[in-house]
Parts: structure tokens; C-alpha cells; sequence
């Protein structure tokens, strides 16, 4: 089963996760585009489902070893400057790599995103955002592969939303554009946008970011704040003291107690949320 491609059977998946959670299960690495087809295509002659894992920064795994294969794009990890200004970035990248990089190259617009442990396939299919940007901003085309085949999703076919985008397919790399900048003064506000960041959010803990998307004038966090819930603990997750929004693991919680606290939260404010974090079932 899957000769030829790098696997690791029964991987814990606690490494693979930011939550640090999760039981065991099959992760391949396709080193490029003809590896990902022969994989799909073995998941299909198998009956397997697969799922695209990027950083694993907004996923929860269960505590159970799980059937399904997960397909890391570690090695889609290449920045190729295509024109001034525009540069094209695999899907692997993570957001630290890019942010190094076009601080490197005086290419600003991306600096509030630092500290955001997302690859740029995961950031650009959630539309990841902060502090009043997303990063559909800087897209002008997407990369994808879609039922064996390459496509490219320029804007007008791209729809973002908050967390939100319309991409079907594995995205396999995105074409961005930014200004030319003094890299002093972005290396300064990549340092400015990480301390606000620590200042108030559970950066020292593990987390998968904000558990519950934000709609319309509702902010969770400020429900879940204003019910006194920071500090409850189910147990090794916790509701953070720091950030309401986000639940936090103490060191040793399960993919169970995280579900309980989410239950526990919707119960006390006497409503359901749309949840951000991706729940692996």
C-alpha cells in the first residue's frame, strides 16, 4: 500500500497538531504533484478517505487511532518570485518562512500575520485573518488540484469570506502581491503585531487558535467571558484566562475534554456557535 511514497504508519498525532491531541493514524508525504495524484488515486482503489494536513494549527484529533489518511504538503515548501512585488508560495510554507522571507525582500502588507502558526494552503482555505486583515488580500491566484487535474482560481473566481473560501480542491500554491517596503520598518511591525499577540493571547499554551467563529455583532469570547467562564476546567482543557476564546491544554487533555468544555460553554450561554477549529472524526 502506497509504494514509493514517504509514510509513517501509526504516527502520533499529537505531533501534527498545535492542540497537541490526538491518538494515531497514517500520515504520507508526496514530495511533489505526480506523488499527490498516485496517492489520491490509491486512497480512491482502497476506499480511503485522506485529509489535507497543513500545520495543524486549527484541527482536534480524537484520542482514538484514526482511519482516515492524512496527507502532509511539507515538502510544497518552495517562494518564487514571479514579478516585483509578486511572488508565488507553496502550500507547505508556513507563515514564519513568509513572513521571513518578505521581510528579506522589502515586501510588506503580511506583518500582522506573524505568529500565526498556519501553512499558507491552511491560511488561504480558512481565509486566515488578524487584527482587522485576512490574507485574501494579497491573492490574486490559487493553485489548485482538482479530480487529477491542475487549475488556477484567479479572483473573480474566488469568493473569501470570514474563515471562509469557496476553494474546491487541494490547494497547491497561491500567487500573492504586496508593496515594496523598508524592511526595518516590517521587520518592526512583525515584532510590534507578535508582542499584541502575546499580550493577549495564551501564546505559551497549546491551543488551536479561537474555538468559535465570530458572526454578524456576536463575539463568543465576550459571551463566554461575560458568563465567568475563564478558568473552567474539564480535565486537562481549560478555557483560557488570558483570551475567552480560546480553550487551551494544560499538558495532558484529551480531544474529549475539549468537546466537553464546547458543550459545557454552549450550555451555559444557551446557544450553539459556529466553530472555527476543525473537529477529526
Amino acid at each position: 500500500m502506497f509504494n514509493g511514497l514517504e509514510v509513517i504508519q501509526k504516527a502520533d498525532l499529537k505531533k501534527y497538531c498545535t492542540f497537541k491531541i490526538g491518538g494515531r493514524g497514517t500520515i504520507i508525504f508526496p514530495k511533489n504533484v505526480v506523488e499527490l495524484k498516485k496517492l489520491i488515486r490509491e486512497c480512491q482503489k482502497l476506499n480511503k478517505n485522506y485529509f489535507i494536513l497543513g500545520n495543524g494549527s486549527n484541527l482536534l484529533f480524537p484520542d482514538y487511532d484514526c482511519d482516515l489518511i492524512f496527507v502532509s504538503l511539507k515538502y510544497f515548501n518552495k517562494i518564487k518570485e514571479e514579478k516585483r512585488g509578486k511572488i508565488f508560495v507553496e502550500a507547505g510554507v508556513n507563515l514564519f518562512s513568509l513572513n521571513a522571507y518578505l521581510k528579506k525582500h522589502s515586501l510588506g502588507g503580511l506583518e500582522w500575520s506573524l505568529g500565526i502558526p498556519a501553512s499558507v494552503g491552511g491560511a488561504v482555505f480558512m481565509n486566515a485573518g488578524a487584527f482587522k486583515h485576512s490574507i485574501s488580500e494579497f491573492i490574486d491566484e490559487v493553485k489548485i488540484l482538482k479530480d487529477g487535474k491542475i487549475c488556477y482560481l484567479n479572483k473573480k473566481n474566488l469568493n473569501f469570506s470570514y474563515r471562509k473560501s469557496n476553494i474546491d480542491g487541494i490547494i497547491l500554491g497561491v500567487t500573492m502581491h504586496f508593496s515594496q517596503k523598508n524592511s526595518i520598518e516590517i521587520q518592526k511591525e512583525q515584532f510590534d503585531f507578535l508582542e499584541r499577540r502575546k499580550a493577549t493571547q495564551p501564546y505559551d499554551k497549546f491551543s488551536a487558535g479561537s474555538i468559535f467563529k465570530r458572526e454578524a455583532n456576536i463575539i463568543p469570547a465576550k459571551i463566554i467571558d461575560s458568563l465567568g467562564l475563564k478558568g473552567t476546567k474539564i480535565g486537562d482543557a481549560e478555557i483560557s484566562t488570558k483570551h475567552a476564546g480560546f480553550i487551551v491544554n494544560n499538558g495532558n487533555a484529551k480531544a474529549i475534554d475539549v468537546l466537553a468544555l464546547i458543550d459545557y460553554i454552549e450550555l451555559k450561554a444557551g446557544r450553539k456557535f459556529d466553530l472555527e477549529i476543525i473537529i477529526i472524526k
